[in-house]
C-alpha cells in the first residue's frame, strides 16, 4: 500500500512540475524578443543596465521583426498589431536613449515602457491558449 501511495504521489508531482515548466510559444518572433528583453530587462531591474545599453538595437531589430512577423492563425491584426507597432516605437525610443548617452535613470522607464508592452502582448496571446 505504502508503495502505491509512493508512486501515486511522485506521478502528481512529476506531472506538476511538468506542467509548471513554460512550454516555448508558437509565435517565433514573439519568442525571439522574449530570449532577448528577458535578460536585458531583468539585468537592468538589479541596476545594470550595461546589457539594455549593449543589446538597445538589439531589441529594437527583434521588435521590427516581430512587427513585421505574420501573426500566427486565429489572432486578430486589429488587436496585435497596434500592440507590436507601439513595441517598436518604444524600443526605438530605448536604442535612442542609449545612442544619446542618457544616463540609466533616463533609461529605465522607456525600457520599463517597452517590457511592459511586450508582457501585454504576451498576456493577450497566453490567454487566447496558443
Amino acid at each position: 500500500m505504502k508503495k502505491i501511495l509512493f508512486i501515486i504521489f511522485s506521478l502528481i508531482l512529476t506531472s506538476t512540475l511538468f506542467a509548471q515548466k513554460e512550454a516555448k510559444i508558437s509565435w517565433k518572433e514573439l519568442n525571439d524578443f522574449h530570449d532577448l528583453v528577458s535578460p536585458v530587462f531583468h539585468t537592468a531591474e538589479k541596476g545594470n543596465y550595461s546589457t539594455a545599453k549593449d543589446s538597445s538595437y538589439l531589441l529594437l531589430d527583434r521588435a521590427q521583426k516581430l512587427n513585421a512577423a505574420p501573426l500566427p492563425a486565429g489572432l486578430a491584426t486589429a488587436t496585435y498589431k497596434p500592440l507590436t507597432e507601439r513595441l517598436v516605437l518604444e524600443t526605438k525610443d530605448v536604442d535612442a536613449a542609449v545612442k544619446a548617452k542618457k544616463t540609466d535613470a533616463e533609461l529605465k522607464p522607456l525600457l520599463h515602457k517597452a517590457h511592459n508592452t511586450f508582457h501585454e502582448i504576451l498576456g493577450k496571446f497566453k490567454a487566447e491558449k496558443h
